[in-house]
């Protein structure tokens, strides 16, 4: 694969994921290598500035759908990034609810946004993966470590199956498979 250059510059950190610009660049680097290049549908949960799905969508070559509530980042200024770059990257609104059919993904993938949930959204949320999800999809969360034992309640209760952990820089790194 090749290594995509994106100027850190150009982007504002994300009021909501409380990490630098830094970090989600090296986030980016990290999911690119968990990500199964052969699934196509590929979901960004609260994608903000979009540096991570511009990233992933120039590094594996992939279309990238990204759903938002945008109260932390301006849609526009993230559709301005992705022009920039000719990331193939889409955004929505949404959330907690997604605005999708069902089994519209292959992918689901989520960074610094779990943490920041009420149980109650963050039930629903997990439902809503679940619902756009295909088959035996599959979910990328990362989140601080500190979280992993609330956010693992919730997706095994949501009848998803961890497969891989790992933790880096005080964060988690966990893909999860939906369970038929």
């Amino acid at each position: 694969m090749l290594m995509i250059m994106i100027d850190v510059n150009d982007f504002q950190p994300v009021l909501r994921m409380g990490i630098t610009i830094d970090e989600e660049a090296y986030i980016a680097r990290k999911l690119s290598s968990m990500i199964d290049i052969k699934k196509e549908r590929i979901l960004d949960i609260a994608p903000g500035n979009c540096l991570i799905p511009i990233y992933l969508s120039l590094e594996l070559n992939k279309e990238i759908s990204g759903v938002d509530d945008w109260k932390y980042f301006k849609k526009d200024e993230a559709e301005r990034l992705i022009r920039k770059y000719g990331a193939r990257v889409n955004l929505f609104y949404g959330l907690p609810q997604i605005p999708f059919k069902d089994n519209s993904f292959s992918i689901v993938y989520s960074v610094m946004y779990f943490y920041n949930l009420k149980r109650e959204i963050m039930k629903v949320l997990v439902s809503e993966i679940r619902r756009v999800l295909e088959g035996q999809g599959t979910v990328l969360i990362v989140d601080p470590i500190m979280t992993r034992g609330k956010i693992r309640k919730e997706m095994e209760e949501g009848k998803f199956k961890l497969v891989e952990y790992t933790e880096a820089n005080a964060l988690s790194f966990s893909k999860w498979e939906k369970i038929s």
